[in-house]
């Protein structure tokens, strides 16, 4: 099977050990970059790839606000379970802000860190019922019509909200 993001393809079969995933993942936020740095400010991605024992899969996901956020990855999450899948990799952007605590977490509502005006970064996790999820960020601004990237961070555990009931 292929995965096809923006005019690239990248072939996903193989994909036996958790440093292979990584791997595949590290390769997917690569093409993910490449299309942040031709498109500049405009871009926005939200993509989910399954890994199932069988065979893998990719959606793009749209939603216009929390609700459709919830349906759309909740729709991804129950047809991965039904297919036995053994990891989902999902790339994004979005705004980030480091918090102190999970007290901040409470205060979260949709929207607000676009409100604050907090950074956009392209981010990646990976998840799965025998994985510890793990993620990866990279800050970036569009300053006189040029990406300007941050430093991209290391793989690090994470809490991945954004998909219900998974793993």
């Amino acid at each position: 099977m292929s995965l096809l993001s923006g005019h690239l393809k990248y072939t996903c079969d193989g994909i036996v050990r958790v440093e292979d995933l990584t791997q595949f993942a590290l390769k997917l936020f690569e093409i993910e970059k490449k299309l942040l740095l031709e498109e500049k400010q405009e871009y926005s991605c939200a993509v989910v790839i399954v890994i199932t024992p069988k065979r893998h899969y990719w959606q793009e996901v749209e939603f216009n606000d929390e609700t459709e956020m919830d349906a759309a990855y909740g729709d991804i999450v129950k047809r991965a379970k039904s297919k036995k899948a053994t990891a989902i990799i999902t790339i994004s952007t979005c705004r980030h802000k480091a918090v102190a605590d999970d007290s901040e977490l409470e205060s979260y509502w949709w929207g607000k860190l676009a409100a604050e005006n907090q950074p956009r970064c392209l981010f990646l996790t990976i998840s799965g019922p025998s994985l510890k999820s793990v993620s990866i960020s990279l800050p970036f601004s569009v300053e006189n019509n040029q990406v300007v990237l941050g430093t991209q961070t290391e793989f690090k555990p994470t809490i991945v909200n954004m998909l219900p009931n998974w793993p």
